[in-house]
């Protein structure tokens, strides 16, 4: 689950009270990914047996941010790996901001990213990239499928040992994505979308193709029941529910 929105969003709407997110469903999801600083507040929901793994958010962007407004873009590298190996990170991400304002911001962030996986090899973590295609102008960031299996491969050839990736056209389309990386793939959540069928089945259609997961954030934590539809996901991708069978349309 996806908890880092507030580096780069601000509190969104469910995420609020952190802390009392994180205590509500903490013993759901496989990992819970979040800032090295939140999980030192919610340290106590990693301590316990069976309890999430800790998945170390280590850098910010300006992209989908709406307070002060965003300008071309910037990109900062929060963390390193040595804090987020002191907090108890069990992995580390960081984006890869593809179409990120000039040229030398696109560079600083590839540079960057290269450097935090260098260290993670070094501390034997394994290390995640979010590579994500932006655009000025446009909120949400680019999910052709062209676009996408450009992606996967830029983020393979970096050395991620995971990729969290947006998931884009269909079942068949995505497959192509998958088998031009090779990395293990997860999904991006996203944006909440209008329904919970409408997002448990693009995450049916994700793992149909290939992928090995999700990373959900909003369409958990803005649902009607973050707890129950934590449960839900989890039936989706480790049992291979039809998500017709577990909510309404």
């Amino acid at each position: 689950m996806a908890l880092d929105h507030g580096l780069v969003m601000g509190p969104l709407r469910g995420i609020e009270r952190a802390a009392e997110v994180v205590s509500k469903v903490s013993k759901g999801p496989d990992a819970l990914q979040m800032t090295p600083a939140l999980a030192q507040l919610v340290k106590e929901n990693f301590a316990s047996r069976g309890g999430p793994l800790f998945i170390a958010r280590l850098d910010t962007t300006n992209v989908w941010r709406e307070v002060g407004g965003r300008s071309t873009g910037y990109y900062s590298m929060s963390y390193t790996v040595k804090e987020a190996v002191r907090a108890g990170a069990d992995a580390v991400i960081c984006y890869l901001l593809v179409g990120l304002g000039n040229g030398n911001t696109e560079a600083l962030n590839l540079e960057k990213v290269s450097e935090a996986r260098r260290e993670a090899n070094d501390y034997g973590v394994p290390f995640i990239v979010e590579p994500l295609a932006v655009k000025e102008g446009e909120y949400e960031s680019l999910r052709e499928p062209t676009v996408l299996k450009y992606l996967g491969r830029f983020g393979s050839e970096l050395g991620a040992d995971v990729l969290k990736l947006d998931f884009g056209g269909d079942s068949k389309q995505f497959r192509e994505v998958v088998d031009a990386s090779f990395s293990p793939i997860v999904i991006r959540g996203g944006p909440k979308t209008k329904t919970d069928l409408e997002f448990l089945q693009m995450l049916a259609d994700a793992l149909a193709a290939g992928a090995k997961g999700v990373t959900v954030g909003r369409n958990i934590w803005q649902s009607s029941d973050p707890v129950v539809f934590t449960e839900i996901v989890s039936k989706v991708v480790h049992e291979g529910a039809d998500p017709r069978n577990l909510v309404n349309s």
